[in-house]
């Protein structure tokens, strides 16, 4: 099946309403959890923060957090008529130290490609890992961003379609054919290396 979009639900797949947290799937694969999204008394501006990957996503090390930004913006102007504006504030910390400025400026980067105004970088207070910074960013709903939001959303969405493929692709090589291919290796390796051909330490 080729990849489209991820989808987003309430709690445990259920029907998302406004101010939940919001779950996030690839097909049937839960990707990660968004923390409960701020309201406005009118219900005309959201606040999008933090965002939990699942286990799934830490085993593999697949970074898709714009992707997730986009949808998750796309399927709130797509869900919620009234809505008039979003504002961000991502603050996720990471976990390499000395990254996190490059992090935080391609969070920036990706909110003005969108169409978000006031977008800043601030270091992250209280945070336990030095380095890390808070972005903040927003994006009003005109035509003029639904376009920069559809773009980038194209652009995304084949980064992680490629992605998936080559996964798929390394996963369904069978370990016999694997195993042909490593003696194959092995058998032109030069005899000073230790090897001889056609032989494998199995």
């Amino acid at each position: 099946m080729t990849f489209e979009r991820l989808r987003i639900t309430g709690h445990r797949g259920k029907h998302y309403e406004l101010g939940e947290a919001m779950e996030v799937h690839d097909a049937d694969v839960h990707l990660g959890t968004l923390d409960p999204v701020s309201v406005s008394r009118d219900g005309t501006e959201v606040s999008i923060g933090r965002f939990l990957p699942s286990q799934f996503v830490k085993v593999q090390k697949r970074n898709f957090g714009p992707l997730v930004l986009l949808e998750t913006t796309a399927f709130l102007t797509k869900n919620f008529q009234g809505l008039q504006a979003v504002r961000y504030v991502l603050n996720r910390e990471i976990e390499m130290h000395g990254d996190g400025m490059q992090v935080a400026g391609a969070r920036s980067a990706l909110l003005q490609a969108m169409g978000a105004e006031a977008v800043t970088i601030s270091p992250m207070p209280d945070s336990e890992t030095p380095g890390n910074f808070v972005v903040r960013g927003i994006w009003a709903y005109n035509e003029r961003n639904l376009e920069a939001l559809r773009q980038c959303l194209v652009r995304e969405r084949e980064v992680y379609r490629q992605w998936d493929a080559a996964h798929a692709s390394n996963a369904a090589q069978p370990i016999p054919a694997l195993r042909k291919r490593l003696r194959q290796l092995l058998a032109r390796a030069p005899a000073d290396r230790g090897f001889r051909g056609g032989e494998t330490a199995d």
